[in-house]
């Protein structure tokens, strides 16, 4: 925070004294932009026409693999109860017993996979208007539509506590969701720091908002 402060500072209005939730996005480079799609699967997979189906089919390999994962640890893959909304239930409140369970175990890793239906970046594959020279060329386009995504609910030795969401279609973007009141606590407490935890309880707000800024120069006008 300081380093950012220190580039930015003739920017700011404002700065946080800590961060309360981080999200970090995450993707494979080599998945990002349709030329890198074609070269993934005709020189890496050897697959070729790259069409639908051929698409699809790496969505359908994801989806078993993660099937298979959560079975193989018996870890709850579920979707989430149409009437958790209307009763105020937070898929938090579902999880943790899990993670309060791996916490006495003091064991780490995936405990809980919620599955949800979500708009993200994909691709897709179509048949050129024209006739080409390569009669099994395909266009590929870089779009937005609504797939599964997989919410991964674990907990880690260093991060603490943290959600991965991974979209369950190609380029199967991730982002990670941590409580950095979490991370602080538990490295706090590793290293028998009790002012760096004050510290950290002392920027949260009795109903568990963000922490609020505090200005460090006077806004225009």
């Amino acid at each position: 925070m300081e380093i950012f402060h220190k580039l930015f500072a003739s920017l700011l209005g404002l700065v946080y004294h800590c961060f309360d939730r981080l999200v970090i996005q995450g993707h494979l480079p080599l998945l990002t932009r349709p030329d890198n799609i074609v070269y993934f699967f005709r020189e890496v997979k050897g697959i070729y026409p790259i069409t639908k189906q051929a698409l699809a089919h790496r969505t359908q390999e994801y989806q078993r693999w993660v099937e298979g994962y959560a079975r193989n640890h018996h870890i709850p893959l579920v979707w989430p109860d149409p009437e958790m909304k209307k009763r105020g239930i937070r898929k938090e409140d579902v999880v943790r017993p899990y993670l309060k369970a791996m916490e006495r175990r003091q064991q780490f890793g995936v405990y809980f996979i919620f599955k949800s239906m979500e708009v993200g970046p994909t691709f897709r594959a179509v048949v050129p208007r024209y006739p080409t020279q390569d009669p099994n060329y395909r266009l590929i386009y870089r779009i937005s539509s609504r797939y599964t995504h997989f919410y991964f609910y674990l907990r880690d030795p260093v991060l603490g506590p943290l959600v991965m969401t991974v979209g369950s279609f190609l380029p199967f973007q991730s982002t990670y969701i941590l409580n950095a009141h979490d991370y602080i606590a538990g490295n706090s407490s590793a290293a028998g720091s009790a002012s760096v935890r004050t510290i950290m309880l002392s920027c949260r707000s009795p109903i568990r908002k963000p922490c609020r800024p505090s200005p460090i120069v006077s806004a225009p006008g």
